[in-house]
């Protein structure tokens, strides 16, 4: 912040705003660090340098981290609390949190499928919840929605192959802490 040392904080920006505010807050070297959505509207650059500043800090002071930004909560956060409607719905590691859902993740299927009903073959593979299903031009792109412990790409791949689809992707998409919030706080019945 050197560069900045002389200048009024009302003409700073946001960025330098907030390492401002975080400079005054770490004076009295607080046991406690409350940020409350501390990379809200800065540009990539300075939240990569917001997040690695918290990790830092991490190593010193016990940080809350109050965020929606759930990648961000992954890449900084050693526990996670989740609040939906006022209560405390989970609390652990979030590696834990990833193995406690049923949803796995899921898979990436892009091809050109003919005349098949490409949606209801995939739904008929065991461990596939959903199936979604984008179009572009002669290609479809199925997003797959998995149980937790299932790996469906080879499956997926025999299906395609007796088919004869034309498949230019099938990639897994491991479970994200955005997964986990929408389980435990829409959870479905299905």
């Amino acid at each position: 912040m050197k560069e900045v040392e002389t200048k009024l904080i009302g003409t700073l920006s946001k960025g330098y705003r907030q390492r401002v505010g975080l400079a005054d807050a770490l004076l009295h070297e607080p046991d406690l660090l409350i940020l409350d959505e501390p990379t809200i509207g800065l540009d990539p650059n300075q939240i990569r340098q917001v997040r690695e500043l918290i990790k830092n800090l991490g190593k010193q002071h016990t940080i809350l981290l109050s965020t929606h930004i759930l990648p961000e909560v992954e890449m900084t956060c050693s526990r996670v609390i989740i609040v939906h409607k006022g209560r405390i719905e989970a609390c652990d590691t979030p590696a834990n949190l990833l193995g406690q859902i049923r949803q796995a993740g899921g898979v990436i299927v892009e091809a050109k499928v003919g005349n098949d009903n490409g949606p209801e073959e995939l739904k008929k593979i065991t461990g596939v919840r959903e199936v979604i299903t984008d179009v572009d031009g002669d290609w479809k792109k199925f997003s797959l929605r998995v149980e937790s412990g299932a790996d469906v790409r080879e499956e997926i791949f025999r299906l395609a192959t007796a088919r004869r689809w034309s498949v230019r992707e099938l990639s897994q998409r491991r479970a994200t802490l955005e997964d986990v919030f929408v389980e435990i706080t829409h959870a479905d019945p299905a």
